[in-house]
Formats: structure tokens, C-alpha cells, sequence
């Protein structure tokens, strides 16, 4: 899907979209190599099964007596979650998350939702970006597959350019999905030990947004970026025109 006139709360939820899908590539990795080594889905409990404390009767009776006899454990046995657990479980999430957009679920739930971005009005689109950035996040947490975001400083000699809503140097690119998909956003700033993140004010606001949406938090196409930071190089300010389009 090449993006054409999306809200902001559109870009946002594509921008998701495509980062959850280049860590579920990764995960359909793990899981493949699950298959191929089964064996590996028990490693969490092979060390209980080894222990010296599994399967000791002690007798619990004043005599000894053997049919008082109880089994002991140090502690119950581990739950092993598989790679395919945490794959049925995400594609459940999506499915769920398809069904409420009245996609049709043919085989790939991700695929489902994203297809149906560009239709989505901006009020949906920004609770389908708040889903998918939270799956995203989950899936790539240190507690499953410990991946870093896709998202790395936008560079800028002989500074990073200046965002054109608050004015810090603080964009990052989001360079997840086909290029043309890649999309820069505004970190916003810390202040007195709190986080200001970097929102439109609507119709009046200096961002440059295609479409000035009061709340959003910025997000523009990569191109247009570019385009602005290479039209202002002269005079070392970037800016964000509005008529750049991708």
C-alpha cells in the first residue's frame, strides 16, 4: 500500500503497522526454528526435573510411618510459553482488533487491518494506532523478543534540524516498511524531570502537517521532511513545508 492523504492519526497507525510487522518477520523466525528443534520448549523445565528435591518422600508421620508419606517440591513446575504461544496469541490480539474494523480475516490478521487503513475514518484510525502500538511494543519488550524500535535521530549537519511546531532538535525517523512508508516524528522535550510531547494545536499550528489535527502528536512523511530540510539548507533552519507532499 503506497500512503496517499492520510490523517495523522492514519500515518500514526501505519507507522505501527509496519513496525509490528517487521518484528512479527522475527518472531515467525523464532517460531520456525521452534519447530525444527522441539526439543527447545522444555529447556525451562528440564532443570526441575533434575533436581534433587523432585520426587523425595519424607515422611510426615510420627513413626515414620511410609503411608504418610508425601511428595515434596521445592516449587511448582515452570510454565513454558512457546514461541507459537506468543505467535497465536498476537495474531489473536489482531484478529480480535480486525473483527472490530469489519476487516475480512482470510489468513493474516495483520494483514487484514493494515489493507483497511486507508478507509478508516481519523477517530478509528487513532484507536487502531493506539492497538498496534501496543502490540508492537509488547512484542518487542524484553520479555519476548527484546527488539529495539525502528526508530533512530533524523541527522542534520551542521545541526539536526529543528522541528517547526516546538522547535526542538529532537526528530526521529521511524524506518519501518518500503521506504515510501517511513515517516518522522517529534520526541518532544523534557522539562523539569517531565515529558512534553510535541502536539498539534490544530488550524494556526506552525507544523506543516498536511492536515492539522488538534491533539495529534506530529507526524509527517519522510519525503517531506527531506524536501524541507534540503530547501532550507541555506540559511541552516529546516522547516516543514506544508505544500511538500510524498
Amino acid at each position: 500500500m503506497t500512503p496517499h492523504h492520510l490523517s495523522p492519526y492514519g500515518w500514526h497507525a501505519l507507522a505501527a503497522a509496519h513496525s509490528l510487522h517487521d518484528a512479527r518477520v522475527l518472531l515467525a523466525i523464532h517460531v520456525d526454528r521452534e519447530a525444527r528443534h522441539n526439543t527447545s520448549s522444555l529447556r525451562d523445565a528440564a532443570p526441575l526435573l533434575r533436581s534433587p528435591i523432585w520426587g523425595v518422600r519424607h515422611a510426615s508421620g510420627g513413626h515414620g510411618d511410609p503411608t504418610s508419606a508425601i511428595l515434596t517440591l521445592e516449587r511448582g513446575p515452570a510454565r513454558v510459553t512457546t514461541w507459537a504461544d506468543i505467535s497465536r496469541r498476537l495474531d489473536g490480539r489482531l484478529t480480535w482488533l480486525a473483527q472490530q474494523i469489519r476487516a475480512t480475516v482470510a489468513e493474516d490478521p495483520w494483514w487484514a487491518v493494515y489493507e483497511t487503513l486507508p478507509r478508516l475514518l481519523p477517530g478509528t484510525a487513532a484507536v487502531v494506532a493506539r492497538h498496534l502500538a501496543d502490540d508492537d511494543a509488547w512484542v518487542r519488550s524484553r520479555d519476548v523478543l527484546d527488539l529495539p524500535a525502528a526508530v533512530v535521530p533524523l541527522p542534520g549537519e551542521p545541526v539536526p534540524p529543528a522541528c517547526p511546531a516546538c522547535r526542538q532538535r529532537n526528530l526521529h525517523i521511524q524506518q519501518t516498511g518500503p521506504i515510501e512508508a517511513w515517516t518522522v516524528v517529534c520526541a518532544g522535550e523534557w522539562r523539569d524531570g517531565r515529558h512534553n510531547p510535541c502536539l498539534c494545536v490544530g488550524a494556526g499550528c506552525g507544523c506543516g502537517m498536511e492536515v492539522a489535527v488538534e491533539g495529534v502528536a506530529h507526524i509527517w512523511p519522510r519525503a517531506a521532511v527531506l524536501a524541507g530540510v534540503r530547501s532550507e539548507t541555506t540559511s541552516g533552519q529546516a522547516r516543514i513545508p506544508c505544500e511538500a507532499r510524498e
